[in-house]
């Protein structure tokens, strides 16, 4: 599900999302959709092919190219509303407006920001779930592009994001693992809401992984423990 656009970034890896309002997308995104921990998906404009008819097809959900996204989570929601502090006499009110000025343009807006953790590229299979070619977790090289439009991840899509599995053959091939090589890079960020994020992040892991529940037990007993010692001093 589409929830919105990008309208600004602060640096490399973070990045604003002004959320859809009414009647800027087909299905209007609730506060579930972009809740504190949201993992979602934003595909790789650069990466894509300049053919019209190949941007049919991937508007159509026929193409068969593959697709690079930057996958994020969501950390923090901002409400903006300018008229905040106007207190002066108004000749209508938000009900008026919306009716005899169809046009007037509402400056209100839910910001979200939304930090990147890693890439993901998939291709689409006719009948089937996308296969995913491949998963980078870290600092992506390519930066995202103004107007770039946020989609939500499925259950499936976070699952395939955290499924390593390394080339069978390889000197160090083994099955396929549980992997959160972003944590370094998350910590390493200043942002009071990053540690809360993680643990959000286990948590949704744990649900997830339930084979794994006992490493994701003491990563987040040892994460929490991090956080309480930082927060005292």
């Amino acid at each position: 599900m589409k929830i919105g656009k990008i309208v600004k970034s602060d640096s490399h890896i973070n990045y604003v999302c002004q959320i859809f309002g009414p009647r800027e997308a087909d299905i209007q995104p609730g506060p579930a959709d972009y809740a504190f921990g949201r993992f979602v998906r934003i595909a790789v404009r650069s990466e894509r092919a300049d053919d019209p008819d190949a941007l049919l097809d991937e508007a159509l959900g026929q193409s068969r190219e593959p697709v690079t996204y930057a996958v994020g989570v969501i950390y923090d929601t901002i409400l903006q509303n300018p008229a905040f502090g106007a207190l002066g006499p108004r000749l209508s009110n938000e009900t008026q407006v919306e009716l005899f000025s169809p046009d007037y343009i509402s400056e209100k807006a839910v910001l979200t920001y939304i930090m990147v953790l890693g890439m993901m590229e998939e291709r689409a299979v006719f009948g089937s779930e996308p296969e995913v070619l491949s998963v980078m977790h870290g600092v992506p090289l390519l930066s995202l592009e103004l107007d770039s439009e946020i989609e939500t991840m499925t259950d499936e899509e976070v699952r395939a994001f955290h499924f390593f599995s390394d080339p069978a053959g390889g000197p160090d091939s083994q099955s396929p693992y549980l992997h959160m090589g972003y944590i370094p890079h998350i910590i390493a960020q200043r942002s009071s809401l990053l540690p809360m994020v993680t643990l959000r992040i286990i948590d949704q892991l744990e649900r997830l992984f339930p084979q794994n529940l006992s490493l994701l037990s003491i990563v987040k007993r040892n994460f929490a423990w991090r956080l309480k010692v930082e927060t005292t001093g």
